[in-house]
């Protein structure tokens, strides 16, 4: 990795945790796409989940007491079916074919969310269903979120408990994919380097989201984020096509 390569990872993920900290979402969506165009996006992948290992876990013990342990289980259990298929795709997928799934995966899930949807109801099969989709979009491409956002949402929790639930399944599953990455040999030495480096710039872009964040009107701030995740979506899926 170069330094150039590598300040551009500074930069990314730390714009990803100043937008995620205001936003309560968005930082794989952000990450992965936008790592894409300059990094392989399986070292993209990768440095994305050794981040979010930090990220979730410190969200998972704030919230512990919130978490809805018997719903975040039963997601948790889908994914662990789903993973081993995404690190499949993750294997055997070429870079470019990598960036335009991760463009794609990007941009819908920024429609879906900029049109509000979610799910009328949700049955336990729902929970293990869309945990296994989750799965599958960890080990592949780290967008694992949007599935277990939507399912929560139909779920009608509070904020605390939707955090304190989502933080968990998140921690189990970048356990579980982590181990995965390293058992497969995917875990290299600059990503490693690099997710470590940016630590420090995410906490501190954290802080600094946190003291916006009660200065910055929720609806038109969201829209910036849905309008950065369209335009970093659109530019991995040009640099698929590109290459």
């Amino acid at each position: 990795m170069t330094l150039v390569q590598f300040l551009g990872v500074l930069a990314v993920v730390g714009c990803a945790g100043f937008v995620q900290k205001i936003s309560g979402f968005g930082f794989g969506l952000i990450v992965v796409p936008l790592l894409s165009l300059f990094l392989s996006p399986q070292e993209g992948v990768i440095i994305s989940t050794l981040l979010a290992m930090y990220t979730t876990a410190a969200q998972a013990w704030t919230e512990r007491a919130y978490c809805d342990t018997a719903v975040a289980h039963r997601v948790f259990a889908g994914a662990c079916v789903g993973m081993p298929v995404g690190l499949v795709l993750f294997v055997l997928g070429s870079a470019n074919q990598l960036r335009l799934a991760v463009g794609v995966v990007v941009i819908l899930a920024g429609l879906l969310l900029a049109r509000g949807f979610t799910l009328d109801h949700a049955s336990r099969r729902d929970e293990f269903v869309l945990g296994a989709v989750s799965g599958v979009l960890n080990t592949s491409v780290s967008t694992n979120g949007p599935p277990v956002v939507f399912l929560l949402q139909a779920r009608g929790y509070e904020p605390h408990v939707f955090r304190g639930t989502i933080s968990r399944v998140f921690v189990y599953s970048n356990v579980v994919s982590l181990t995965l990455f390293v058992v497969a040999g995917k875990v290299r030495h600059d990503a490693a380097v690099a997710a470590a480096a940016s630590v420090p710039v995410v906490l501190l872009m954290q802080w600094m989201g946190a003291r916006v964040a009660p200065h910055v009107q929720g609806e038109r701030f969201r829209r910036l984020v849905l309008g950065l995740m369209f335009a970093s979506g659109l530019s991995a899926i040009v640099a698929a096509a590109t290459h």
